[in-house]
Formats: structure tokens, sequence, C-alpha cells
């Protein structure tokens, strides 16, 4: 920790812990500084943290209505935590325009604030770190902040669903569970009562949202797990298939270190790289296989190997007409 976070740490905890106002020699003597670098500290205090500093006759304090709960976030971060603050505002500043504008955007200031106190002026450490997003759809705004308030209320919710594969419009009441942000793309995993199951609604085919005043049912944690968790992707349902995939050497090297399923596994045999993984719904995973070209061959089930050549042909088809 570098000196003037020290001094400020300090600082903070004098004006925190002493009964009585501290006046400007007194905190001269104990932080070993100038004059006018607590009168410099004091006035960041202020301006940069917020923090009630009340002054009088006989010197400095917290105002008592604020010195237990008020912290200096700031001057407890290291470099590193300085660094992913920088990476969290890119991440603030890559999120879907509009979305949670309003609530964001003084979170977005205050780490603004706080790299340029630490010497890392925005403008340019921001051109440092870029936070691609590939394939976003956009939701509507306002249909997030009321699903985000369900979720989090536990409410339950009247949705105008359009789904991706038919294009029907269905009307849904739902008790949300939790959100899912996966792939650059928001979703609702919810118990749907009008189909007496659970289900994933992406965010982006909400047409209507209205949030009722009925109670969300609570969902057992572990059935939430076998739904959602254990098949592959998005697309819910308890795992029941297993993919064995084989990756070339040049290919497997990167395959090594990826985590494609939390119950994933993986072995080498030669130069080539096995990977195991559960899924129910091949659609995602299949996609993900044609991304590897001639560098991946399925080896089993016999189904999915099947799929996957059902799709190369149909691609291959497309090129010839």
């Amino acid at each position: 920790m570098d000196n003037k976070k020290y001094r400020q740490r300090r600082l903070h905890h004098l004006l925190k812990s002493c009964r009585y106002p501290l006046t400007i020699a007194t905190l001269c003597e104990r932080l070993e500084t100038s004059d006018k670098t607590i009168y410099r500290d004091i006035q960041e205090f202020r301006d940069l943290y917020r923090a009630p500093i009340r002054s009088n006759e006989q010197g400095y304090y917290y105002g008592p209505a604020s010195a237990g709960s008020f912290e200096l976030p700031g001057t407890w971060f290291s470099d590193a935590e300085l660094q992913a603050l920088l990476a969290a505002q890119q991440l603030l500043s890559q999120i879907q325009p509009g979305l949670l504008d309003e609530q964001i955007t003084p979170l977005k200031q205050f780490i603004i604030n706080m790299l340029s106190q630490h010497g890392h002026p925005p403008d340019d450490a921001l051109q440092r770190i870029r936070i691609l997003g590939i394939g976003q759809r956009i939701s509507n705004p306002q249909h997030f902040i009321k699903i985000a308030g369900a979720v989090l209320d536990r409410k339950q919710l009247n949705i105008e669903y359009i789904s991706r594969s038919s294009q029907k419009i269905s009307q849904r009441t739902v008790s949300p569970q939790r959100l899912t942000h996966y792939r650059d793309n928001w979703y609702l995993d919810a118990w749907c009562h009008t189909k007496k199951a659970l289900r994933t609604f992406s965010l982006d085919n909400i047409q209507k949202t209205a949030v009722l005043t009925e109670d969300a049912k609570e969902a057992n944690p572990q059935l939430l797990e076998a739904h959602f968790e254990s098949a592959f992707g998005i697309f819910a349902g308890k795992a029941d298939k297993t993919a064995l995939l084989k990756f070339n050497q040049h290919r497997a090297r990167y395959i090594e270190k990826e985590q494609w399923h939390p119950r994933q596994q993986g072995e080498w045999q030669g130069d080539q790289y096995l990977l195991t993984i559960p899924y129910h719904n091949p659609t995602e995973l299949i996609m993900d296989i044609l991304k590897y070209g001639a560098d991946v061959e399925v080896v089993e089930p016999a189904s999915l190997k099947q799929a996957v050549k059902k799709e190369i042909a149909r691609m291959a088809e497309r090129y010839e007409r």
C-alpha cells in the first residue's frame, strides 16, 4: 500500500474512533505530515468519498449519525483490485444501451473517480481494455427492470412470450427463480404456472410484463440445479446423454483449458484430446461442435454423430447450388 493510501486509512480510523474533534495540529502529529496535506486529504474525503466530516472551533470529526456506518472503500483497494475495477467499469460500459442506465451511472462514475484518484486517467486506461460482446440481442430495459425486481422481491409475473422456434405468442404466469446472463444475453429461469414446469425465457422474446401481488413459488435448489445446470448450455433439462468428442493436436491444447460444462472430463490419448460432456438437448452442443470444423470428431453417441453429419451435409448442399 502506498504512503497516501496508508495515511488516508489512518486518518479515517482516527476520525472514526475518536469521541471528540481532532485539531489539525493533532492530526499532523499523529499522521506525521503537514497541515497542507491534511487539508487536502479532508477535501478529498468530502468530494470523492462523500465522507461525513464536520468541523467546529475544536477541530474535525465525523458526524455522529454516519460515523458508525461510513467506510472508505477506495483506501482498501490494492493495485490488483483497482485493475479489477477498471475492467468492471469497462464491462458496465458494454451493457446494452439504456439497460439500467439510471442505476448503473452512479456506480460507473464512482469507479472513474477512484481510478483517477489512484493515478489511472480513465480516458486513457479504458482504451487499454476491451470487452467484446458477440451476438447480443436487444431487450426492453423496462421489461428487464420489472423482471429483475420480481426476481428479488419474489413476486409472480405475467408475461407475453413469443417462441423463437414457432413464433407463436403465449400468455404465461411464472414464478421467477433467477436471472442468467449467458453468452451476452439475458434469460429468466422460472416456474411456469401455465405449463406446470420449469422453463427458461429469453428476455428479448418477452413482449409484455406485469408484476403480480402473489408471492413467487420457490423451487427446490436441487431441482433447479438438476434442471438448469446439469444439461449443456442454456437448454434446460436433466442431462441424460453423454457426448465423447475427439480433438486433434492442433486444437487440443486450447480445448484442454476450456470449460464447456461443470461436469466435463478430459484426457489425452496420444496426441489427441478426448472430452466427455453430459447433455440433454443437443442443439447448442451441435453448434459448438461445428465451429471447430475438421478439428473435432464426435465419437459417441451415434445419435449426436448422425445429427452433426446431417447438418454438415445440409451446409455442403447449400454451397453446391
